[in-house]
């Protein structure tokens, strides 16, 4: 009998835990925020060394996504445009605005010129994506679309995005952003701000990348010393050659 009693009881006392947990966690941080590069299958890079160059490449490191890390890794930076994914999620039991996205720059200073490094394109893809110029003092974000990841965004707006647009975000709404980067003149490492509303109460939430800063340089002044591309359709006989239309 006491053991029949019992047993709801604790159950009882699980529920009510977790979800005493839960709107804990939703009070503690209602909004959950992660940001990832994302490597296109084309991509461009400018190193700050010739010597950062490996001369040789692991069997393991030869497509488009491991060299991409490794040339990073060893101070690469992304030539003109850097793209990120952004996933928002709001965690609590309140409405929540997103009133802005803005650019913080940690380092700035002038473009990566000591070589130039690209993985060939073997296709493209359509997205939408909210488009910052990093060369402005202030990078305001801008409503764009782009044929490819290796292509400058078109802008879409007349003017940034969140002069007169807001994203509103109900309790357990999830809002996925795709964020472009791009340096014509600077180089320079950064990171997001979002800045939110709920509740009359204002909150800014940094985004950084797992790893570090996002790094983006733009074209030198003199240009490049030094100009390679992958040659990952050689097969096994892949290796860093001058490019056609360079050669």
């Amino acid at each position: 009998m006491i053991d029949n009693l019992i047993a709801p009881l604790v159950v009882a006392a699980l529920i009510g835990l977790v979800v005493g947990v839960r709107r804990w966690l939703k009070r503690g941080d209602p909004l959950a925020v992660t940001g990832e590069i994302i490597v296109p299958k084309a991509w461009e890079l400018a190193l700050p060394t010739a010597d950062a160059l490996p001369s040789h490449v692991p069997e393991d490191k030869r497509s488009y996504w491991p060299m991409y890390w490794l040339l990073h890794h060893r101070g690469a930076a992304d030539f003109k445009v850097t793209n990120a994914k952004v996933l928002i999620e709001n965690r609590s039991e309140q409405p929540l605005t997103i009133t802005n996205i803005t650019v913080h720059k940690e380092q700035e200073g002038a473009p990566l010129s000591a070589a130039w490094v690209r993985y060939p394109p073997a296709g493209a893809a359509e997205a939408l994506v909210l488009d910052f110029l990093l060369d402005e003092e202030q990078p305001s974000a801008w409503s764009a679309t782009y044929e490819s990841l290796a292509e400058r965004p078109v802008r879409t707006g007349s003017r940034p995005y969140f002069d007169d647009h807001v994203i509103n975000l109900s309790p357990g709404e999830t809002q996925s952003l795709l964020v472009t980067g791009r340096a014509d003149t600077v180089r320079c490492s950064w990171w997001l701000n979002i800045e939110t509303s709920q509740a009359g109460k204002r909150r800014v939430i940094p985004v950084v990348p797992e790893g570090g800063s996002f790094a983006t340089s733009g074209t030198p002044v003199n240009g490049f010393d030094h100009r390679w591309e992958w040659s990952w359709y050689d097969g096994a006989a892949a290796s860093f050659i001058t490019p056609p239309e360079f050669d």
